[in-house]
């Protein structure tokens, strides 16, 4: 068998796979594959802008999210980050691992991977102003306010009232009421 190939139509056929594939190559270009967990503790993060309260916000003309270390989750952050600017809230995204890089955040994630050598650092940090948030054990009645745990096969809130209102931080009733509280045992037994 012998096709006649018309004149141009080597050039049409190939315009039509660049058309087909093109945008399936910038998909798959934009799609980063993140655990679902790591996608949802993001999400979180950058909730917490609304449902917690700072002294000093009014001053803040770009909100910063630093994470400590190298993590995942600075990915699905970044492209959160991207979105939210789009919609009117400026928020920056920085990995910190200086004492004078997390004084500018106001809010700092620390990974499980870095709590031990972020524990060590700790005491150099001054607590005003910063929403501190972990994901280990013990996390918000040690080193910070509020900690990622899971339970029954979801994320769950760790809140440490009192380590909130040591940084002049207070959050919403809304959160509150979706956390389990820490750090309050030592309150009752005072009173």
């Amino acid at each position: 068998m012998f096709f006649v190939i018309k004149k141009g139509f080597k050039s049409n056929l190939f315009r039509l796979l660049v058309i087909l594939i093109l945008p399936l190559l910038t998909f798959q270009g934009q799609r980063i594959h993140v655990n679902p967990e790591t996608r949802m503790k993001a999400v979180f993060l950058m909730n917490f802008t609304q449902y917690i309260s700072w002294t000093t916000l009014d001053s803040v003309k770009a909100f910063t999210i630093g994470v400590y270390g190298l993590d995942d989750i600075l990915l699905p952050l970044k492209q959160m980050s991207r979105e939210r600017k789009t919609s009117g809230q400026t928020v920056r995204i920085e990995r910190v691992s200086k004492v004078e890089e997390i004084e500018a955040c106001e809010i700092l994630f620390v990974p499980v991977a870095q709590a031990e050598a972020f524990h060590k650092l700790r005491p150099n940090i001054p607590p005003e102003n910063i929403l501190i948030v972990g994901e280990s054990l013990g996390f918000a009645s040690s080193d910070g306010a509020i900690n990622f745990i899971k339970r029954d096969g979801k994320i769950k809130l760790e809140i440490n009232r009192k380590a909130l209102a040591d940084a002049n931080l207070s959050a919403s009733s809304q959160l509150l009421k979706l956390a389990i509280l820490v750090g309050e045992e030592e309150t009752l037994r005072r009173d």
